[in-house]
């Protein structure tokens, strides 16, 4: 290649990776979120270098972690005192840029040109990923991984086109660091031995120097035998606590991953053409070697997703490991498909057609699922934000929170946290206790409600809402204790959460039967489409659960009032509240329904001093003490009911500016009316009453 041609080559590879530096920020910018798992590790790092050790809860010896090297990178920016959070999403968006790079390298090393200017096509294509996007700024591991893990088996690939033995030490230190970062690493490596094995074996070859064939396996023993004899001196275990907390081999792992599978190879394998057009590589002697060794790899990756149920979090984590390498072989057997039916003069734009075709699919059909990850875990993530700072502003604070989402909380506050799924705790993990009539088709099925409760958490937080999802939180529902010793409260009206009564003393005992708590959480799945058939199902609870299990009534109740059948809800919400007088949100009804207005105060003010952060409770007071002709006690409580925001925000503020007119303070009437009508212009009632407010002083 002569000079000029050289420099026309950088100046046209360079202009093409900052094009995709910048598709993929854009990517990064719209599916941009951080997971409440990374918070898990960034516990353990702030613990490591405070003195704490290695552990989430202090003075509890748990591995709940699976990113050795991932959490010993975090305990730098605690160390020089750095925001954490925002270098974790730097490493990944780091580690994302060299992955992208190395793609480019894995191109090379599978092509007959690999200097051409078509191999620039596979890191556009890995740039358009929006999975790899969505993880690269999520604050986990899961980018350096693959980096290390297409880095490692690059060099393979290239090594293998000069010499048959292509295992060497620096190949085997990247596994070796690569298996520090995730477990799967250890697969990843076993399988290029697997390769290099079978290579030997069909080219008959044994090397004359053995120390070739022993240097990369030393080098990857060097690094992750010393760990593993860490993890059993320290943890006690050969494997992290998640393991198992969650992996497991069943007809419910294998229906979610075949699922998971599924998704990534129609959302990033074009429905499974990508992958077949690569194995029409493997018709090339000259590659066969190569693909085949790119083949083992999707195929075993692919397995092992399947058989393990795919991922609690979604979107194509489990996959991207082998992602660069998938595109790097299609980029290649597509380039050689069209060369062959093109011919060597047109194929190029034809070539270039086709790969900015799919880059455009990519990129310009915005990932439906990922962006429903996306909010999903940004709603996930304020609810447990919100939580922390319930936590930190009490005046008592918690010592221990439970709950099924445990980054954020731990992270934020000094509270412990009790991992109800068991990722985080040892007996959950090992000792799981499962209990009739609870279903367990959920990868997260491990649980023990006896010994959760025997830990008395302060706080427990189900993630879902009010609605029990995991297994682990159906459960609590047949402990007594739980049923007579927690109520439920709330941050906001849409951030319920159970809190410790003062006076908890109830017995040990467990109902019998979960089936109540089945036929209770499908109710309330299916309210907001359903009434009638969630009625039914919380009749079925009542039917079949415990006697002092009031929550079925209050959802009964509030559905009879919504639907304007006014005795049927007057009577299942006065049963929840004689059941349990904690039910808020029966007493806040019971206010709007009843005609005694100084019984209606009592309940109003009941359901307030219960969940004083609602604002549905503050209406509701503040809607009594209008009626009741006390208007500026219902300007203090609309006031802070319009500030909580919620539902009857509208309505809210309308009240507000009767109270303010009829304490005689017309300005603020004036102002409330008005920012009614900015919300909402066709509100009659309000624009009629702003009317016949008089004139402003000094108006003319």
């Amino acid at each position: 290649m002569t000079t000029s041609s050289l420099t026309r080559h950088r100046r046209i590879s360079t202009l093409v990776l900052v094009a995709c530096a910048g598709l993929f920020g854009a990517l990064c910018d719209r599916y941009d979120v951080v997971q409440d798992d990374a918070y898990i590790s960034l516990v353990y790092s702030k613990n490591f270098v405070a003195g704490d050790g290695l552990v989430f809860n202090l003075g509890e010896r748990v591995e709940g972690y699976t990113n050795f090297l991932w959490v010993m990178l975090l305990a730098l920016p605690h160390a020089l005192s750095i925001d954490a959070v925002w270098m974790a999403r730097l490493f990944g968006t780091l580690a994302a840029a060299g992955l992208i790079l190395s793609c480019w390298r894995a191109a090379a090393s599978l092509s007959t040109r690999p200097s051409g200017f078509a191999l620039l096509a596979a890191p556009c294509l890995l740039a358009a990923n929006g999975a790899l996007a969505f993880w690269s700024v999520s604050g986990m591991e899961t980018t350096a991984f693959a980096l290390l893990v297409t880095c490692a088996a690059s060099r393979y690939l290239q090594r293998s086109r000069s010499s048959a033995v292509a295992l060497d030490g620096y190949t085997g230190a990247l596994f070796g660091l690569a298996a520090l970062t995730r477990p799967e690493g250890w697969m990843f490596f076993g399988l290029t031995v697997l390769h290099q094995g079978f290579v030997l074996l069909r080219l008959r070859q044994v090397p004359r120097n053995m120390m070739q064939l022993t240097a990369a396996p030393l080098t990857f023993a060097a690094l992750v035998l010393p760990h593993l004899l860490f993890r059993i001196l320290y943890y006690g275990h050969p494997l992290p606590n998640t393991f198992y907390a969650k992996t497991g081999i069943s007809l419910t792992h294998l229906t979610h991953g075949l699922r998971y599978s599924a998704d990534f190879f129609l959302d990033y394998g074009l429905a499974g053409i990508i992958p077949l057009v690569t194995l029409l590589l493997l018709k090339r002697r000259r590659l066969r070697l190569q693909l085949s060794y790119i083949a083992l790899l999707v195929l075993a990756n692919s397995a092992y997703a399947t058989l393990v149920g795919g991922d609690t979090l979604a979107e194509n984590r489990l996959y991207l490991p082998i992602t660069a390498l998938l595109m790097a072989a299609f980029v290649e057997a597509a380039r050689a498909g069209l060369l062959r039916l093109c011919g060597r003069r047109r194929y190029l734009p034809v070539f270039v057609l086709t790969m900015s075709a799919v880059v455009a699919l990519f990129v310009l059909i915005p990932d439906q699922d990922l962006i429903g990850a996306r909010d999903a875990s940004t709603s996930h993530n304020a609810k447990l934000q919100e939580l922390a700072d319930y936590a930190n502003a009490t005046g008592n604070p918690f010592d221990l929170v439970a709950s099924t989402a445990i980054g954020i909380p731990r992270y934020r506050t000094e509270a412990s946290v009790l991992d109800l799924v068991g990722l985080t705790d040892e007996t959950i993990a090992h000792s799981p206790q499962r209990l009739p009539g609870i279903q367990d088709s959920h990868i997260l099925r491990n649980y023990h409600a006896r010994y959760a409760m025997d830990r008395k958490p302060d706080a427990i937080l189900f993630i879902t809402g009010v609605r029990p999802g995991t297994p682990a939180e159906k459960a609590l529902f047949l402990s007594r204790r739980f049923r007579r010793d927690y109520r439920l409260t709330y941050l906001q009206d849409h951030r319920p959460v159970y809190l410790r009564r003062a006076e908890a003393a109830s017995s040990a005992s467990m109902y019998k039967d979960g089936r109540f708590v089945e036929r209770y959480a499908e109710g309330l799945a299916i309210m907001g489409q359903d009434p009638v058939g969630a009625i039914e199902r919380f009749h079925d609870a009542i039917r079949l659960g415990p006697d002092n299990f009031a929550m079925p009534h209050n959802w009964i109740g509030r559905l009879h009032y919504e639907n304007g059948r006014l005795p049927e809800a007057d009577q299942h919400l006065r049963r929840a509240v004689a059941i349990d007088s904690t039910v808020v949100m029966s007493w806040a009804h019971l206010a709007l329904m009843e005609s005694d207005n100084e019984e209606a105060q009592t309940m109003a003010r009941t359901a307030v001093a219960l969940a004083p952060r609602s604002h549905f409770c503050h209406y509701v007071l503040g809607r009594v003490l209008l009626e009741a002709a006390q208007p500026a006690e219902a300007l203090v409580e609309l006031t802070v009911a319009v500030r909580l925001g919620g539902a009857q925000a509208e309505d809210g503020l309308y009240r507000l500016g009767l109270a303010a007119k009829r304490s005689g303070d017309t300005d603020s009437a004036r102002q409330a009316w008005t920012s009614l009508l900015a919300q909402q212009p066709d509100h009659v009632a309000a624009r009629q009453a702003l009317r016949r407010l008089p004139a402003k002083t000094g108006a003319s």
